[in-house]
């Protein structure tokens, strides 16, 4: 039997309960894949489950209900056989963004090169392949060539790409953290993979809610490639995290939200000094 996809759109605050309904639905050994995403622009969200073994599907429609879901916003559909690896290794060019050279393991000529990044599509955000991770990278090359950095942090680090990039710039430790704990584990083995693992401190951590996030000894380099409402909601704790010479790398909104994210950390006394547009998606670099 064929696949079976399972779309629901729900608010922001019923994520947590539709995921755990979603995965109730299947056997503990065989989970469904979860993807879990903000639909901009708006607070709405879309949870896509994949199934392998369809569940069944009448009494999951009955909790999913029970649990909130509209039935107008619940949608499936089998999925077709297909490679999905083979598929998204398609889309997974080569990113060059200044010194940074981003690629897959599937490209056959990779030039050497120690700004060069290895990352495989896989579970996490984060293949280069985005414009805001473009935008980050290029804003890193910008910092790398001015300052030096000797305690960054990565707010949000997906597969750990920017978290890579800012290891191979300078020679520090780079604290990586984010709220999902597959994510951290990614980022340590790209790291390691890379090159730079002994480099890389992996943390899982709600914001800046973890004592090695809240220390005495602040960051001078933070970038955040999150959404518009958590930098927004963030702020007053990103701006303290930072030192006296700090800079912060924010991305993840785009450009009709950018007058409400400047807003919130220009109001907290930074400055805008350098900003970069790709399609739609803004990267600001902000300092004391």
């Amino acid at each position: 039997m064929p696949a079976i996809q399972v779309t629901v759109e729900i608010a922001k605050d019923q994520v947590s309960t539709i995921e755990s309904v979603l995965l109730a639905a299947a056997p503990e050994d065989e989970p469904p894949a979860l993807s879990s995403f903000a639909v901009e622009p708006g607070e709405g969200w879309k949870i896509d489950a994949i199934f392998a073994e369809p569940p069944d599907l009448n009494a999951l429609k009955v909790e999913l209900e029970a649990a909130g879901v509209q039935k107008e916003s619940l949608k499936v559909a089998d999925v077709p056989p297909v490679d999905w690896v083979a598929e998204s290794l398609k889309h997974h060019d080569v990113v060059r963004a200044g010194r940074f050279y981003v690629h897959g393991s599937h490209h056959a000529a990779r030039p050497w090169s120690r700004y060069a990044i290895r990352i495989d599509a896989g579970m996490a955000f984060g293949t280069g392949q985005h414009e805001t991770t473009l935008g980050c990278l290029r804003a890193l090359d910008y910092l790398a060539k001015r300052r030096n950095i000797q305690r960054p942090l990565d707010l949000g680090c997906g597969t750990g790409v920017l978290a890579i990039a800012t290891a191979k710039s300078w020679p520090c430790i780079v604290t990586a953290s984010d709220i999902d704990p597959a994510s951290t584990q990614i980022t340590l083995e790209n790291a390691t993979r890379n090159g730079v693992g002994h480099r890389v401190d992996p943390i899982t951590a709600v914001g800046l809610d973890h004592p090695a996030l809240r220390t005495p000894q602040r960051f001078d380099l933070v970038t955040a490639n999150i959404l518009a409402q958590p930098l927004i909601d963030l702020a007053h704790d990103l701006v303290r995290a930072l030192d006296d010479t700090g800079t912060l790398v924010l991305s993840g909104f785009l450009d009709h939200q950018q007058t409400r994210v400047s807003a919130a950390y220009r109001n907290r006394g930074l400055r805008l000094v350098q900003r970069y547009q790709i399609g739609d998606w803004i990267t600001l670099v902000l300092a004391r």
